[in-house]
């Protein structure tokens, strides 16, 4: 943006424009929303897909899938996760997928991605665009980089 001549505020319609203010509250977002979909691919997609084989859960790491999981794990459900997440067994990782399924963690994340499209959509729209004028946000920048990543598969 600086590159580009952005400066630090301008005026649009009366109302002061704080770009690089305004382009954190829609990146900071974006990139969770990213962050998220590459933990749920990580469990949700093939290696066909994604490219490679998902091992959050043997690795141990602290996705968004066992965050959710573990909020809204039954005792049960819990006791399986603490037996078996962060283990290099393949019947322990099953065992991890199996809670993930039985939670609708497929239906949590759909819903996530459509809450986090609607709100970035808003966020975007509310980007104010000038016409005619040179060195400000423009929508279209912001709505390429949401389309490159919503409902992506690798």
């Amino acid at each position: 943006m600086r590159v580009c001549g952005v400066p630090e505020s301008y005026v649009v319609d009366g109302q002061t424009v704080r770009p690089y203010e305004l382009a954190l509250s829609i990146l900071l977002p974006l990139g969770e929303y990213f962050q998220i979909q590459d933990d749920f691919l990580d469990y949700a997609g093939t290696p066909e897909q994604i490219g490679k084989i998902g091992t959050d859960i043997v690795d141990n790491k602290c996705s968004w899938c066992v965050n959710v999981a573990l909020a809204v794990a039954t005792s049960e459900q819990r006791a399986v996760l603490d037996a078996n997440y962060g283990r290099k067994d393949a019947e322990r990782e099953a065992r991890v997928k199996e809670v993930y399924e039985a939670i609708g963690l497929r239906e949590r994340y759909r819903v996530y991605e459509e809450g986090v499209k609607e709100k970035l959509d808003a966020l975007i729209a509310g980007v104010p665009e000038p016409e005619g004028v040179d060195g400000v946000l423009r929508r279209g920048v912001f709505t390429a980089f949401l389309n490159k990543i919503y409902k992506r598969t690798k």
